[in-house]
C-alpha cells in the first residue's frame, strides 16, 4: 500500500512537472518579434486582444485623417493652385479617403487590426506624401524631415501593430527618405547625418514597443495561467464534490437495490420516532419477505434474483411515500418505516403494495416471472424502549404470515 502511494505521489509529481514544461514552452515569447513562439498561443492571444487593438487603431487612424487634411491647408498659401499644389492634393486626399476606408473596414472586420498587414500597407501608402512634400515643398524640406522622424516614433508607439511589421514600414520610410536626399545631390556626410537622425526615434520606438508588446503578452500568459488553475481548482471542486456524494450514497444505501442500508434507515426510524413522539403521531414499521425467493435463485440463477431485488425495490420506492422509509434489511427482507400512520392504515398500505407487486411480474429471458411477499407490521409504542425490539415484535408476524401460506400481511 505503502509502495502503491509512492509511485501515486511520483505520477502526479511527473505530470505537475510536465504541465510546468509544457506552459513554459507554450508562452515562451520570441526577443525579437515581441511575439509568441507557439503560432496557437499567439492566435489566441490576437483574439483576445482584438476588441482593443481595433479599437485604438480605428482612434490613430482618424486622427492621422484628420492631420493629413490639416495640414493640407499650409500648401495653398505657399504655392497657390499649381500643379504642384494639385499633385499634393491629390495625394492627401487619396491618403484621407483610404484612411477613412480603412477606418470601416476595421469596424467590419476587427481582426485586420491585429493580423497587422493590412495596417502596414497603410503605413506605406500614406509614408508616400513625405516624399512628394520634399520635393514639391522645398520651402520646409527641414520641417519635413522633423515630420518623418516624429512620424518614425508614432508608428510604433501610437499605431497598433505587430512591431516587426511596424520595423518593416519604419525601414521603407527610411530608405524612401534617403533616396530622396541622394538624388538631389547630397553627399555621403549628409546622408549618414540623416541616417542616425531617423534611425534614432525608429530604434527607440521599436524597442519601446517591443517591451510593451512583450509585457502584453506577459500578462497575458499569467493570466491564462490563472485561469486554467482557477479552472482546474473547479474542476477538482467539482470532482470532489461529486466523490462526496457518491462516497455518502454508498455509505447509506445498498448497492444492488439502492434502498437505504441497515445504518440509515436505523438512524431515519430514530428521527422520524422522535418527531411522531413531538406531534403525537402514531408510527409503524413492517418487514416485508419476498416468497419462495431460495427458489427463484436456484431455478434461474442469482443474476435473475439480482434483477427481481431490484425490480421490488423500484416497486417500492415508487408505491410508498417520500417521507417513508424503505431499505434492504438483509438477503429478500426489506424494512418499511411509515410514519404518520397506526396499525390500520398500515395494513391497508400494505395490502396495496403486496397486490400491486403481484400483479406486476418481472421479465425475465422472455417471459413473465410472478412475485408475491408477505409482510409483517407493528405498530410503534411509545414503551418500545430499542428498534430491535420492534423488529422482533414485527418478525414474529411475519413468521406467522409465512406459517399462514405467505402473499399476506400480518400484524403484531
Amino acid at each position: 500500500m505503502r509502495l502503491r502511494c509512492r509511485y501515486l505521489a511520483g505520477s502526479r509529481a511527473i505530470r505537475g512537472v510536465s504541465r510546468v514544461h509544457n506552459h513554459a514552452s507554450q508562452y515562451l515569447i520570441s526577443a525579437w518579434r515581441g511575439e509568441f513562439v507557439d503560432a496557437a498561443t499567439e492566435r489566441a492571444f490576437r483574439a483576445h486582444s482584438e476588441p482593443l487593438m481595433a479599437r485604438a487603431l480605428r482612434r490613430a487612424v482618424l486622427v492621422w485623417a484628420l492631420l493629413v487634411v490639416l495640414f493640407g491647408a499650409l500648401d495653398y498659401p505657399a504655392l497657390g493652385w499649381t500643379a504642384e499644389f494639385q499633385v499634393l492634393f491629390g495625394w492627401r486626399l487619396a491618403t484621407g479617403l483610404i484612411l477613412v476606408f480603412f477606418y470601416f473596414q476595421i469596424r467590419r472586420k476587427p481582426a485586420l487590426a491585429t493580423a497587422g498587414y493590412a495596417v502596414t500597407a497603410v503605413e506605406i501608402f500614406g509614408s508616400v506624401l513625405f516624399f512628394l512634400l520634399y520635393f514639391l515643398r522645398h520651402d520646409i524640406v527641414t520641417w519635413v524631415i522633423g515630420v518623418v522622424a516624429v512620424s518614425l516614433l508614432a508608428l510604433f508607439m501610437y499605431i497598433p501593430n505587430r512591431v516587426y511589421l511596424s520595423l518593416l514600414a519604419a525601414g521603407f520610410i527610411i530608405a524612401g527618405m534617403l533616396f530622396c536626399v541622394a538624388i538631389n545631390g547630397f553627399g555621403i556626410e549628409t546622408l549618414v547625418g540623416l541616417t542616425f537622425m531617423l534611425m534614432l526615434p525608429t530604434v527607440v520606438g521599436f524597442f519601446t514597443a517591443l517591451r510593451w508588446q512583450v509585457a502584453q503578452r506577459q500578462h497575458y500568459a499569467l493570466l491564462m495561467q490563472v485561469m486554467t488553475v482557477n479552472s482546474d481548482l473547479q474542476s477538482e471542486v467539482r470532482r470532489r464534490e461529486a466523490l462526496e456524494v457518491e462516497l455518502k450514497r454508498q455509505a447509506t444505501t445498498d448497492p444492488l437495490t439502492g434502498l437505504f442500508n441497515r445504518r440509515q434507515y436505523e438512524m431515519l426510524f430514530q428521527r422520524e420516532r422522535e418527531r411522531c413522539n413531538r406531534l403525537h403521531q402514531q408510527m409503524s414499521l413492517c418487514i416485508m419477505d419476498l416468497d419462495h425467493f431460495k427458489r427463484i435463485n436456484d431455478e434461474h440463477g442469482h443474476d435473475v434474483g439480482d434483477a427481481v431485488l431490484r425490480h421490488v425495490a423500484q416497486q417500492l420506492s415508487c408505491s410508498l411515500r417520500h417521507s417513508d422509509v424503505v431499505g434492504r434489511f438483509g438477503g429478500e427482507e426489506f424494512v418499511l418505516v411509515l410514519p404518520d400512520t397506526c396499525l390500520e392504515q398500515a395494513v391497508a398500505v400494505l395490502n396495496r403494495l403486496r397486490e400491486d407487486l403481484a400483479a406486476t411480474p418481472v421479465p425475465v429471458n422472455g417471459q413473465l416471472l410472478r412475485v408475491s411477499a408477505t409482510f409483517g407490521v407493528t405498530e410503534v409504542q411509545e414503551g418500545d424502549a430499542e428498534l430491535e425490539d420492534i423488529l422482533k415484535r414485527a418478525d414474529r408476524a411475519l413468521y406467522e404470515g409465512k406459517g399462514a401460506g405467505r402473499n399476506r400481511v400480518m400484524t403484531a
